[in-house]
């Protein structure tokens, strides 16, 4: 509307209309025809092209070009992955590059025939991979050199002992939705990704649930205006996409409708922090924590992993007014088990005993509530996947230094577990927390417990563990952890210097 009220013909839009998105056709997830007479009505001059046709596409810019008082849009009707006949019309093929090894090869070789571009010639090509293979090498250097290094080798399943199993968090997710859709109250709402965010498990095995779920489309601002109207109705949605677009895209719903009415909206806060990895910096939610700790009315959990996961969905599920769980897609290290207490608005008390064969043999957990003082040098309080990593920095810190930990493990951070933190700071007197996201999100909000509320009188050092006021970037996750300085071996860094200056 901005567009043609301003008449600006210097202004050319372009859709490629594949007919497909990521949850499938594009008429079955949100039908768009009219196309071409919706723009019409919003006042653009409009073209409709075939997209794989280069001297249509260069004579429709020359006409937009030549159109006066009016911005014109081009409709482009493309095939996805057109030319190479595994991938074409393919939703599967989203995002997807040919894997390392033979069959990555093979793969790469056959796309390149089926374009049969004369440029692709197999000596080009192998330059260019070999090129990468070697810049893909200098990266791994470079990561692996930003890693602050001990006596050992202490990286994930990287001796025989202290061996853990990687399970991506979202799975969690799925299967808490798949057994609280039992409950007919219960709505599912989907923005585009339901599998990948693991929705489609409200679903998938209960064909008889399909009703109770709606596919909305990539628009997550009425994604959350529908919920609102569920929920008004006694009704308990779940909505959910990616963190950064889910608490972001529909920030002012979820303040405006949402929280000001504490209408009972289950938010999934998926695929948030790095843990995108190669989506990169615009779908990273580093920032979400802040934006949704401060609404009034709203209930925040950042579990740990994939079990916590599922025992944190449960737990908002029938606690009334909005809630959010925060969760990553990649496979992270499972730290607790369905007998680990769990108890929403209580931190977890974690302490390193002896190592194991199994990483989860060597620490006792305890409810805050449960827990005594045995005396530790110093204090981790993280959330999210950071506590794995705090843990793993506990271990280093006694293995290396002999020094004793405490880890907090704020699995919720709204209502947070006051009394345990300031526990902690009384009695350790040195805190670090550890956060996968802007730092501060998490550690002022700790900070902030014990500011407005310790009694000062012994000194306090605290330190903070997250992303350094910055965007993320492409790259696999777990480069990605080490290149932001969140790795159990940077907190150990951190932590040692901290105790030396309370010597």
């Amino acid at each position: 509307m901005c567009a043609s009220h301003y008449k600006l013909d210097n202004l050319t839009a372009i859709v490629d209309r594949n007919n497909l998105q990521i949850d499938g056709p594009t008429k079955e997830v949100m039908s768009l025809e009219p196309l071409l007479s919706k723009w019409q009505a919003f006042g653009w001059h409009t073209l409709e092209i075939d997209g794989h046709n280069m001297s249509q596409i260069l004579s429709s810019l020359d006409e937009a070009e030549k159109t006066k008082d009016k911005p014109t849009v081009i409709i482009a009707h493309t095939v996805k992955g057109k030319g190479v006949s595994y991938a074409e019309n393919m939703v599967g093929y989203h995002g997807i590059a040919p894997k390392d090894g033979r069959r990555g090869k093979e793969s790469l070789d056959h796309a390149l025939r089926n374009i049969g571009d004369p440029q692709f010639t197999k000596e080009k090509v192998d330059h260019l991979l070999k090129k990468a293979t070697h810049y893909q090498k200098e990266v791994d250097k470079k990561v692996e050199d930003s890693l602050p290094k001990f006596f050992r080798n202490y990286w994930w399943n990287s001796s025989a002992s202290m061996q853990v199993k990687m399970i991506p968090t979202r799975n969690g997710f799925g299967q808490a939705l798949e057994e609280l859709g039992q409950d007919e109250k219960i709505i599912a709402l989907g923005a585009d990704i339901t599998a990948s965010i693991r929705m489609d498990k409200f679903y998938a095995s209960h064909p008889q649930r399909k009703n109770r779920f709606f596919e909305i489309g990539i628009a997550e601002a009425n994604m959350t205006l529908i919920a609102s109207g569920l929920a008004k109705e006694g009704k308990i949605p779940f909505i959910g996409s990616y963190g950064v677009f889910v608490t972001g895209r529909n920030w002012d719903q979820l303040r405006t409708t949402v929280c000001y009415n504490n209408y009972n909206v289950k938010i999934a806060d998926a695929h948030a922090g790095i843990s995108v990895g190669a989506d990169g910096a615009t779908h990273q939610a580093l920032e979400d924590i802040t934006n949704l700790y401060y609404l009034p009315n709203m209930h925040l959990t950042v579990p740990c992993d994939s079990i916590e996961t599922e025992k944190s969905t449960k737990a908002v599920t029938y606690i009334k007014g909005p809630a959010v769980v925060r969760y990553a897609r990649e496979a992270t290290p499972i730290v607790t088990t369905s007998d680990t207490p769990y108890q929403f608005g209580l931190a977890n008390i974690i302490r390193y005993r002896k190592e194991k064969k199994n990483f989860i043999e060597a620490f006792e957990i305890k409810l805050s509530s449960d827990y005594t003082s045995e005396g530790e040098d110093l204090t981790l309080i993280a959330c999210g996947p950071m506590v794995a990593e705090a843990m793993r920095a506990a271990y280093i810190l006694k293995e290396e230094y002999n020094l004793e930990s405490r880890i907090l493990n704020i699995h919720t951070l709204k209502p947070i577990d006051k009394k345990a933190i300031l526990k902690a700071a009384e009695e350790t007197n040195i805190i670090i927390t550890c956060e996968e996201h802007q730092v501060g999100g998490f550690g002022n909000i700790v900070a902030g417990v014990i500011a407005r509320n310790k009694k000062y009188s012994t000194p306090l050092l605290l330190d903070m563990i997250g992303v350094e006021d910055r965007f993320g970037e492409s790259g696999e996750p777990w480069e990605l952890t080490k290149v932001f300085g969140l790795t159990a071996e940077h907190i150990t860094q951190r932590a040692k210097k901290l105790y030396e200056k309370k010597k």
